[in-house]
């Protein structure tokens, strides 16, 4: 009956029950526009958060043990809930597509990345068997865009995997955060240069720690960086590079901390290097940091380009150079007030065009168009 509160559940192996895209964007959309929003993801205890029901679910660990333990027991879980839709976000929960399918639910899958091309980017994979884990990936993807009652992709890139008439691209627009309103003022700010979000060669971590020497920067400023690393030796390697004695490196932290030391910066980097789908991505953390009024050094890539020159929100750079890294980091550091300038236009820009609302719509139209009659009513 319309009118009636249908039960979703979110469910990941593999993110956090905070994460960006899951929680704070789509779940607590959810929630407010009338739906009984339940998360099974990595906790450690339930909750419930913003109406949004948080059920723990693994615990983060490895990938073996996430695919024998987590993924049986979030079957069981999921297929006893009865909801309304299931919305899955992780490769390895495809296969429960039409299980969950049979018990009369609408399922959805939510593609984050080019799965085939993310394969291949993966360090921990031996060169040699790539290419067959990555037709595996090709496979599950046609599955899920056969199987599925619809898809949601995060980008239009992504979205060519899957057929237009039943995918809808919703994109990783940074969503109106209290804490963004709340950061201070840019003068007011550290002296660092900012990159939060997985430390990895592919992310440009060395090139980061590589452009200090060349930034020249006063013996105040520091470069922190804030996430999990892979592979386990990284951050070894890394200290015996000639910029390490300038960096703050904090490591994993929740995504609300991320979030407030970000807004403490005075730049932040996104810096990509040119392997597989990066070249064709716009990373999350660019709008994340220009919602603070964060100006940024990112990769010069096509996607990239467009929107910090159209907004003037920073200075875009070869990602492989640490050189020119480090003479843009230097540019924005020495002029402040400029450097304000630049951070208070993707601010703007983020409020007028890069912002969740906009992507809110198309999540919603997904659901009411998968679920009919079944919609939430607006709370």
């Amino acid at each position: 009956m319309p009118g009636i509160r249908p039960i979703v559940v979110h469910v990941s192996t593999v993110h956090f029950w905070d994460d960006s895209r899951i929680f704070r964007r789509m779940c607590l959309s959810l929630a407010r526009h009338g739906y009984d929003v339940v998360l099974l993801a990595v906790a450690d205890a339930e909750t419930t958060v913003g109406d949004v029901r948080v059920v723990p679910v693994g615990s983060g660990r490895g990938r073996l043990a996430r695919l024998l333990v987590d993924v049986p027991r979030v079957a069981v879980r999921a297929w006893s809930m009865r909801a309304a839709l299931y919305h899955l976000h992780d490769p390895e929960l495809i296969p429960l597509v039409p299980l969950l399918r049979l018990r009369g639910a609408e399922v959805i899958y939510d593609a984050h990345e080019d799965l085939p091309l993310q394969v291949l980017e993966k360090e921990y994979l031996p060169r040699a068997v790539k290419p067959a884990v990555a037709a595996v990936a090709r496979f599950l993807c046609r599955f899920a865009d056969r199987t599925s009652s619809h898809v949601l992709a995060a980008s239009p890139k992504v979205a060519d995997q899957f057929r237009a008439t039943t995918c809808t691209v919703v994109r990783n627009y940074p969503e109106d955060i209290p804490e963004g309103r709340q950061v201070p003022e840019y003068r007011h700010r550290d002296p660092v240069v900012v990159y939060a979000g997985g430390l990895t060669r592919a992310r440009g971590v060395e090139q980061m720690v590589d452009a200090l020497p060349h930034a020249e920067l006063p013996p105040d400023w520091r470069l922190l960086l804030v996430g999990p690393h892979s592979p386990d030796d990284l951050i070894d390697r890394l200290r015996i590079r000639s910029g390490w004695d300038r960096v703050d490196h904090r490591g994993s932290v929740s995504a609300a901390e991320a979030r407030r030391l970000i807004g403490t910066a005075r730049i932040g980097l996104a810096l990509l290097q040119p392997i597989g789908q990066y070249v064709d991505v716009l990373p999350t953390k660019l709008f994340e940091y220009m919602a603070v009024g964060v100006p940024v050094v990112a990769a010069d890539y096509p996607q990239c380009r467009d929107v910090v020159q159209s907004a003037g929100c920073g200075f875009v750079v070869d990602p492989t150079d640490p050189r020119a890294i480090g003479e843009a980091v230097a540019e924005l550091a020495r002029h402040p007030e400029r450097a304000q300038e630049m951070g208070e236009r993707g601010r703007a820009e983020v409020a007028r065009r890069f912002n969740w609302g906009v992507e809110e719509r198309g999540l919603l139209a997904a659901y009411s168009r998968v679920l009919g009659d079944r919609v939430g009513r607006p709370a």
